[in-house]
């Protein structure tokens, strides 16, 4: 089945790329307003984009015709941290999915705990192993809906001891979770298989 793009609705579409682009991993965005009320949501239009300088992008879709907080709080303040979402936080991140008002401390809602910062003065979420702090680079929206793409450096990322091995992220003990198309979400340790990396740089005959 073909399925002509120009022909379905921006709902369709939605459902349509987001149960094809599978799994993603999911940013789960800590910022903060200029007067310090804390906001936590999660975005799984997420990707790395670059390693010199270390840039991250997510986008951030209007809701109502509104920007969200997430977006208001980085043009106000230019700073915020990716957390990384694992199966002991999935339910919290759900919770900061909500539709919450701009003076509503969203860490204070859903259980969080504010974890201070080395680089930037907004908090990270203590209970996610681990915390990428970011500076605003650049924002721009595209398309009619529109989407913000929201482009941070990565000045500092903090892990927890317990999850570093050989001086590597261990991939196994994080446990992260991954969203799939609808309501579907996925575990990063259930299926997770080793290949290794092949040099393209070798000619064999």
């Amino acid at each position: 089945m073909f399925f002509e793009m120009s022909q379905l609705s921006e709902r369709d579409k939605y459902r349509m790329l987001t149960s094809c682009i599978v799994p993603r991993p999911i940013a789960w965005v800590s910022t903060m307003d200029r007067n310090g009320v804390l906001n936590a949501a999660p975005f799984s239009f997420f990707t790395g984009v670059s390693i010199e300088p270390p840039l991250v992008l997510f986008a951030v879709e209007r809701r109502h015709g509104q920007k969200k907080d997430t977006l208001v709080n980085i043009e106000a303040t230019g700073e915020f941290v990716v957390n990384v979402v694992t199966e002991s936080t999935v339910q919290a991140m759900n919770e900061t999915s909500r539709d919450f008002l701009p003076e509503e401390d969203e860490f204070a809602l859903a259980g969080l705990t504010p974890m201070p910062s080395v680089h930037v003065r907004v908090p990270a979420i203590q209970e996610s192993p681990i915390h990428l702090e970011c500076v605003l680079r650049d924002i721009h929206e595209v398309g009619s809906s529109p989407h913000a793409l929201v482009i941070g450096e990565v000045v500092g990322v903090r892990v927890q001891d317990t999850f570093i091995r050989d001086g590597r992220v261990d991939m196994a003990k994080l446990q992260a979770v991954g969203r799939m198309g609808g309501k579907y979400y996925t575990r990063a340790s259930a299926q997770m298989f080793t290949l290794d990396r092949l040099d393209w740089r070798k000619t064999e005959i």
